[in-house]
């Protein structure tokens, strides 16, 4: 994470601690010209806009006053939605089995992006890593290593489908 993005973080998250919030993802992009911080929250039981509305009116007095952040900017906070974003190892340990999209900064055995079942989510701190099935081959990723990371949520539903309709198959061969 960049310089300007971590002080986001530094400010945010216990801001979003004190509130019931978990910060899940701070990230920024240029849109329609201008530069847009967007900070991703999730709670028990889902956010709702008003969630957004408090944090964004909390935060965003706190980022003009002690962020390292450049120039103009329009503060966005949102849920983490259906393809939630996946960057600490509680994120990930919470999604075993699903279906996850991966980024990573550099190549690992000559490529940056894998989607497949997450295996693993183990380790701590700098040693923190995931494993993951792409097809027929397993990949062990740091997750230092790992620009953006996402539950594929349809994919993981499908994975989940099928997995109960060949359950159901097999039942009825039995009865």
């Amino acid at each position: 994470m960049d310089r300007e993005l971590n002080s986001v973080w530094n400010l945010a998250e216990p801001l979003a601690l004190s509130m019931g919030y978990e910060l899940l993802k701070v990230e920024s992009a240029v849109e329609h010209g201008g530069k847009v911080l967007r900070v991703y929250l999730d709670k028990a039981g889902g956010i709702v806009l008003e969630d957004c509305e408090s944090f964004s009116h909390a935060l965003g007095p706190v980022l003009d006053v002690e962020a390292n952040v450049e120039g103009r900017y329009h503060l966005e906070v949102s849920s983490p939605g259906l393809d939630r974003p996946l960057s600490k190892l509680a994120h990930f340990s919470a999604q075993l089995g699903n279906i996850v999209q991966v980024t990573t900064e550099e190549p690992i055995e000559g490529r940056r992006k894998f989607k497949g079942e997450l295996l693993k989510a183990e380790g701590e701190g700098e040693a923190s890593a995931i494993e993951i099935q792409v097809d027929q081959d397993l990949f062990r990723i740091e997750l230092d290593r790992i620009k953006k990371a996402n539950l594929d949520y349809f994919a993981s539903e499908a994975k989940r489908l099928k997995a109960d309709s060949d359950r159901g198959r097999k039942k009825g061969r039995k009865a």
